[in-house]
């Protein structure tokens, strides 16, 4: 079997900072050719055929808008409400036709999503990206935003970045108790899970860490966390920090059942990059979402997933 990857679709068109262009930085083409090196066999083999009704039954579920008036959820949790400021955010009731590229492309990408759960179940996603600033949480966002629109499925965002709160600060909520609290006993997991006024979309804060973000993943409770997750919601997807430099990530990753890896483009290090895949457990590897790309300026996110048979 190969190892390769084709690249499959656009994600998003979201707009970013450019930073200056280091040495050995990403283009299309070279990342690639990294991800020939670097992934599994495994990988390259899953297969990617669904029946012609399953496909259709997901088509028809990412196309399925919850605009309409919906009653505030409830399920026990606390009720808050996600402030509107953050305009890079794509909310239900800012739907317009035609709809912006980045939604369409948003939307695109969690039918892929939906796809692999159909090919391999999985209901944990850890998000990760080598630096700061390579559009992880804002990704990870908006994908939580996009997913929680489909009927009867209940979505969970976790801030797991405990020491910068990127996710808490995007979302517009960063109180306690969160992450933290649960993995140090202080507080209980109803207790720090929060239901946002849309519609199916739950989040969770980082919390105030009182010791070393590493002693409190390696705990069991970060695992018994992620299980209990795995039960309540259909999708939980887990921001996380910098996969380089910090013992979290792979912390974090050991109990998620799927990674994504946003890089990008003319600021990701190639050599990063392929150090991350190499180190990565590759059965788990969705995909790698490149992004800033300016090929055609119509899209700054390009997909890359298992090559289809």
């Amino acid at each position: 079997m190969s190892k390769f990857f084709n690249r499959t679709q656009k994600v998003s068109d979201m707009p970013v900072e450019r930073p200056v262009k280091p040495v050995n930085a990403l283009n299309v083409d070279e990342l690639l050719e990294t991800i020939n090196r670097s992934v599994d066999d495994q990988l390259a083999g899953v297969a990617t055929a669904l029946p012609e009704s399953s496909v259709a039954a997901l088509q028809a579920a990412s196309q399925t808008s919850s605009v309409g008036v919906v009653e505030f959820p409830t399920n026990g949790y606390r009720q808050v409400r996600v402030p509107r400021t953050p305009r890079k955010l794509y909310f239900p009731e800012d739907e317009v036709m035609p709809a912006p590229p980045a939604l369409e492309a948003y939307r695109s990408f969690r039918t892929r999503l939906l796809r692999a759960q159909t090919r391999r179940p999985f209901r944990t996603l850890a998000v990760v990206s080598l630096a700061q600033a390579d559009g992880k949480t804002l990704t990870s966002a908006n994908l939580a935003l996009v997913c929680s629109q489909l009927p009867q499925f209940p979505v969970l965002l976790i801030d797991g970045d405990l020491r910068t709160h990127g996710a808490s600060r995007c979302i517009g909520h960063d109180e306690n108790p969160g992450l933290s609290e649960v993995l140090s006993g202080q507080a209980a997991r109803e207790e720090a899970v929060v239901a946002t006024d849309i519609p199916n979309l739950h989040f969770l804060s980082a919390g105030d860490a009182m010791k070393p973000p590493p002693e409190l993943f390696s705990g069991t409770r970060w695992a018994e966390f992620i299980s209990w997750c795995r039960e309540k919601f259909k999708l939980t997807i887990v921001d996380c920090p910098p996969a380089f430099g910090m013992a979290d990530f792979e912390l974090i990753s050991a109990s998620c059942e799927a990674i994504l890896v946003i890089a990008r483009a003319r600021a990701t290090s190639r050599k990063g990059l392929g150090k991350l895949l190499a180190q990565m457990d590759n059965h788990k590897l969705l995909g790698v979402a490149l992004n800033d790309v300016r090929h055609y300026d119509t899209s700054h996110y390009y997909y890359y997933g298992p090559r289809k048979k």
